[in-house]
Parts: structure tokens; sequence; C-alpha cells
């Protein structure tokens, strides 16, 4: 008779490996599928990211389809098609039907997708919770036909199982698009696959990104640039973010003949007289092998390390959206908003935080349709990808309502929390490795690094909107003093020159005495035939100037207009015409006039005027030139402005920012 088994022998006989794919089945939470809502967001989210990072690393524009419908009472059918390179039959199975299978974990470099869970865990929900494979349908560009696959999850096993195989002819070169039923729910808002496109197309502005909800509306963002991202490039970790088992953990692997060809060649920033003051202080000699230090001399090697200044992490292993495209993205997506004020984009430089490098970037608008009774809107991004989720745990936030809005112009309940106001704030971060707070990559994790960028980033952009509204306050005391002026003014000359027995004066050069102002006024005058609208541009100001007037006004009105005089350029596309004025001298006007047919609905308020060649605070009547026009000043308006002193200044690309000079000696602050 065999002995009976101990307790022990039972509970041993019990263990098992889990395989990853049915952990995450029974913990879907954690991937971000722990509601039909979220499941549908996260299922999107996925599937698109995939397809701009496989666009990106082929260089194409990305071009990317998402289709929602229904299918029954409590289920919908997501459809996702770009325009990639598409995915070879042998690797499509374990692509979207494997855990933790990917190509990007190990690069060191800025992706969307790193894990190797995202598209795949997709995949295992819809089987979970409709039983229905997912059909996935690839074509590359050798190949005639495309390679159909419907496919689930083995979940004991973490392996893909092929249900059926078919061949297709694509009108596509190349492309992937998958299909799958799973259980959701589509709701419109903040947290909705509408959302997350909007925010999609605003930081990654070269996309375009087409929807077609459930009800059969179709919303498309349209690129509002043609220039791919540059690439990023693999490198290696910064030994100042290394941990001491990281580090050793990389000696003990590392192939090196040499402890200095490993601190050269496999870490990045440390250059041949750094390594030479990194070894001495070591104690070690540099010609060790790597694998056989022992444990002390490596905590001595790490303590020399951060005692030696070392060249800053490149950004070459970035892809950071860049202070012209931030504004560009977001003048693309708000659209009738409208705002009255695009902040200069920050951009922070590189940083390190646990061997790898990250950049954080700050765009804030300000006014126009934006609610100003409710908190500020926060658009939180991380490798270009929306963070729609867990606003409250992200280190983003935390960030924001840290900072004391109150000083930059903003009302903020106790000086802590999101402030209220007409503004938006987006915050992207870029790194090689974002410290998410979960797999379901919401939420940005605390850490002091990432915290002080953040902080400074914010700084540098909460000034640009203190000087913006410091000039505002002056200016529309300007406007009212220049309203009081012109309506006594008039009155006591001709009261004074009726005692006197004289002719009334011109007054302009009075004005200009007290004004020190540029004047735009458009009135309309009165008779049949065409309605001409005449704006008189008055140099109020003690210089002689050349300005630059630009015109925007609606573009189905805008092919029946005709100017006097002639611009020096159009855009019938979007209603704009622009002309450098011939040189002001003080005390001088000139008309600049617009003719639309009888009967038309174009007014006076329907004309938007904007000026270039003077400063914010000395304009009336008309607003300065948005930096989101992307124009270049001709060199005789920008030789006038430096003459008179003014703060004005082409920018980086053509774009014209006005708030940059002065607000400049505040960002270097930093």
């Amino acid at each position: 008779m065999a002995p009976a088994r101990t307790l022990a022998q039972e509970l041993a006989s019990r263990q098992r490996e889990i395989s990853v794919a049915e952990f995450f089945e029974r913990n879907r939470q954690i991937l971000g599928f722990d509601n039909p809502t979220r499941a549908l967001l996260t299922t999107v989210k996925e599937a698109v990211d995939n397809a701009l990072d496989a666009c990106e690393e082929a260089r194409v524009l990305p071009e990317i389809r998402v289709e929602i419908a229904k299918e029954g009472t409590d289920r919908l059918k997501v459809l996702v098609e770009d325009n990639g390179p598409g995915i070879l039959r042998k690797e499509i199975p374990n692509v979207f039907g494997r855990l933790l299978y990917g190509s990007r974990f190990h690069a060191n470099r800025q992706s969307r997708g790193q894990q190797g869970i995202g598209i795949s865990a997709a995949v295992l929900y819809a089987g979970l919770t409709t039983a229905r494979p997912t059909r996935v349908t690839s074509k590359v560009q050798e190949e005639e036909a495309a390679h159909v696959l419907e496919l689930s999850i083995d979940t004991q096993r973490n392996l893909p199982r092929v249900v059926s195989e078919d061949l297709e002819l694509w009108d596509r070169p190349s492309g992937t698009r998958i299909e799958l039923i799973l259980k959701a729910k589509y709701i419109r808002g903040r947290q909705s696959p509408t959302e997350y496109l909007r925010g999609t197309a605003i930081v990654n502005p070269h996309a375009r990104l087409t929807l077609l909800e459930p009800d059969g509306t179709k919303i498309t963002y349209d690129r509002a640039t043609g220039e791919l991202p540059a690439l990023p490039k693999e490198s290696p970790p910064h030994p100042y973010g290394l941990e001491l088992g990281e580090l050793d953990y990389r000696l003990k692997g590392s192939k090196r003949p040499t402890v200095g060809q490993f601190l050269t060649q496999e870490c990045s920033g440390v250059g041949p007289r750094a390594l030479k003051e990194i070894i001495a202080r070591s104690g070690l000699t540099g010609r060790e092998v790597p694998s056989k230090i022992p444990g002390e001399s490596v905590e001595k090697l790490l303590a020399a390390v951060h005692e030696v200044p070392l060249v800053a992490p490149s950004a070459e292993s970035l892809s950071p959206i860049g202070p012209m495209l931030i504004k560009r993205g977001l003048k693309n997506v708000l659209g009738e908003v409208r705002p009255e004020f695009y902040a200069p984009a920050v951009s922070r430089p590189p940083k390190v935080r646990g061997g790898f490098p990250f950049v954080v970037e700050v765009g804030l608008v300000y006014g126009g349709g934006l609610p100003a009774d409710q908190p500020v809107q926060l658009l939180r991004f991380a490798n270009r990808v929306p963070l729609l989720f867990q606003q409250g745990a992200c280190a983003i936030t935390t960030a924001v309502g840290a900072l004391d809005w109150r000083r930059y112009g903003l009302d903020q309940k106790g000086g802590n929390g999101l402030p209220v106001g007409p503004c938006l704030i987006l915050v992207h971060v870029a790194s090689t490795k974002i410290p998410f707070t979960s797999e379901a990559k919401e939420a940005l994790a605390e850490d002091p690094e990432l915290d002080k960028e953040l902080t400074l980033g914010l700084q540098a952009a909460a000034r640009h909107l203190k000087v913006h509204l410091s000039r505002r306050t002056r200016r529309d005391y300007a406007a009212e003093k220049f309203a009081i002026i012109q309506k006594i003014l008039p009155k006591l000359a001709a009261k004074t020159s009726g005692l006197v027995g004289k002719p009334v004066p011109d007054l302009t050069p009075i004005i200009t005495r007290i004004m020190d102002i540029v004047h735009v006024e458009t009135a309309a005058p009165t008779g049949g035939g065409p309605i001409a609208l005449a704006t008189t541009i008055t140099n109020y100001t003690p210089r002689a100037r050349v300005l630059e007037l630009f015109l925007e006004m609606p573009t189905d009105q805008f092919p029946q207009a005709s100017f006097d005089p002639a611009p020096d350029g159009t855009d019938a596309e979007l209603g704009r015409a622009w002309w450098t004025l011939p040189k002001l001298s003080p005390n001088t006007r000139c008309v600049v006039t617009v003719q639309v047919p009888k009967g038309s609905e174009v007014e006076a308020d329907d004309l938007e005027f904007y000026i270039a060649g003077v400063d914010e605070a000395r304009l009336i009547g008309a607003e300065p030139l948005p930096g989101d026009w992307d124009v270049r000043l001709p060199r005789a308006v920008i030789e006038a402005a430096e003459e008179a002193g003014e703060p004005i200044a082409a920018a980086e690309e053509g774009e014209v920012d006005y708030d940059a000079e002065e607000g400049k000696a505040d960002v270097d602050d930093d």
C-alpha cells in the first residue's frame, strides 16, 4: 500500500504555470476592459495606435478609417482600416492572437505600443464576450491578394487559433483591416471614440482620421500637415537613470571585453573625457571584464557616474510634436471655437529618468468659444496617444492643479486644483519608456524628474498667458481712452474755434501725442449699387510704420469680392487676403476697400482684420496676426517694426509669434 501523500505534496501537485492570456482573461480590468463603454474605447485606441505606428515606420502618411456599427442589442462591430505596410501572413496570428508578442518592447525608442498586449487583448475580450472570432485582412505590397484570417486566442496556452483562412482581392496597395464583434456600448462625450480621435488628430496632425458612428454620422479630421514626424532612432540608456540592480544586470549580460567599452558603447552620454573621470573615481582600471565586476565595485561605479558631468541624453530616440505642429493641430481640430490667443507652445529640453530620455511639451489656448465658467479643458497625451481615463490619478493633472494659476490670470479656488476659465491646456510627454500607472496606459505615475519638467513647462506656458492678458488689459484701456477722446475733442475743438473765429484744426497730431496707437475702422457707405466696405488704417504713433494688413471673410462670399487696392496675396479656400501697406508716416492714413455685389449678406462685422508690424498693446480696431496663419512677414514689415522697437519676430518655419519676444526673458529663466 502506497503511503498517504503529505499536505505539502498535495499542495505541490496543484501548482502549474499560469498563461498570461488566462491571467488577463480573469483580470481584464487591468487592460481597460472593465465596462462596455471603456472596452469600446480601448479597442479603438489599440487598433488606431498600431495603425499609426505602422504607417510612420513605413514612412506613409496615415489614412485611418474607423467604423462602429450595431450588432444586436448589446454588441458592436468595430472595424479599423489603415494604409500601412501590412503584416506578413506568418506573423498575423501571433500579432493579433498572442499576448506579450511584439517588436517594440526591447526597442529603446518612442512608440505608441510597446508591450505587445493592446490589440491582442481586444481580440481576447471580443472572444470572451461574444465567442466570435476576429477577422483580420492584411496585404503587403509585394503580393497581389490580401490574406484574410479569422482567429481567436487559446487562453490556456496563450497561442493563436486560426478558425478560417482565405485570399481576397483588395484595391489597396497595402494595408491592414481588423474587424471585431464585442460586447460594448457607444456613447458620445469626453470618454468616447469621437473624443479619442479628436485628441489623436491634435497630436498627430499628419494623419487623416475618419469615424463612422453607429447612427451613420461621419466625422473626418483632415491632416494639418503633409510632413511625417521624424522616425525615432534606437539609443542606449543614459547612466544617470540606471538603478544599481539594473546596472549590475546590464554588466553581467554585456559581451564587451572591457568596462570602458561597455560605458561608451552600451550607454549614452559617456565621452572619452567623462570615461577617464568615471574610471578614476570608481577605483577601476577600465580593463575589467563587465560580467566579472563584483557587486561592491558596481556600486562604486554607479556612484562615480553620478559625480561626473555627462552629455545630456539625445532626443534622437524621441519624436516630440514640436511647437509649430502643436499649434497647427489645435487650430485644425478646435474649428469653430476660434480662441483669441494661442500661447507659443513649449517644448522642454530632453531629460532622463530610469535611464530613458523624455520630453515634456505644453500648449495653451485662451478665450474665444471656450466656456468661461467651467474648469479648464485638460488634454493629456503620452507618446502622441490621448489619455482619457483616470485623470485624477495622473501626474499631469497633479502638476496642473499644483500650479497657482491665480498669478497668471485664471480663477483657482484656494490656489490648487484645476483652474476655471476659457482655457485649454495640452500636455504631451514623449519617452522611450512612459511611466504608466497600469497596463491600461491611462495615467502617468508620479516621478520627481517628470514632475519637475511638467511644472517648468506649465509655468512657461502660463507666463505667455499672463503676458497676453496684461497686454489685453492695456489695449482695452487704450480703446476706452480713444473712444472718449474721439467724442470730446471734436466738440471741444469746434467750440474753441467758434469762439476765436478760426477754422477747426486737424486733430490727428493731437490724438497722436495723446494715444500712440494704430487705429483700424471699417464702415459701409450708404447708397445703392454694390456694397463697399471701406477700412481706414490710421497711424496715431510718433513713428513711421510699414504694416501688413490681413483680411478674413466668409469663404462663400470671397469669390464675389473685389479689392482696392489689389491684395498682394489671396487664399480663396480660406477666404483670406493680405496687403503690405505703403509706409505710413505719423498722423497719416490709408484706405482698403472691399466691394461685394448688392444683396450680399456680408456686413462690416463679417470682415476680420489682423495687423502685423505693431505691438498688440498699440493696436485698436483689429487683432494681431494669429500665429496659426503660418505666414512669413515681408522683410520691410520686420525691419520697420525693429526700428520702432516693437516686439515683432518671425518665428520658426514662418510662423509669426507676437508674444514670444515679450515673454522670452521669463521663459529663459527656466
